[in-house]
């Protein structure tokens, strides 16, 4: 099978282009996570401050 230097480019940037994908939205779902948690601390703080 030929591929010519076109066909290699979008290949390439196919390939660039998910990654790029991949990678943000982990580093979104990551950041929802942490956001949850950090509520979730930010709420038992305020119940622990009520009952004093």
């Amino acid at each position: 099978m030929y591929f010519d230097p076109g066909t290699g480019s979008l290949i390439i940037q196919l390939l660039v282009a998910g990654l790029a994908s991949i990678g943000a939205f982990f580093a979104l779902f990551k950041n929802k996570i942490v956001s949850m948690i950090k509520k979730e601390k930010n709420s038992n703080k305020k119940e622990d401050n009520d009952e004093k």
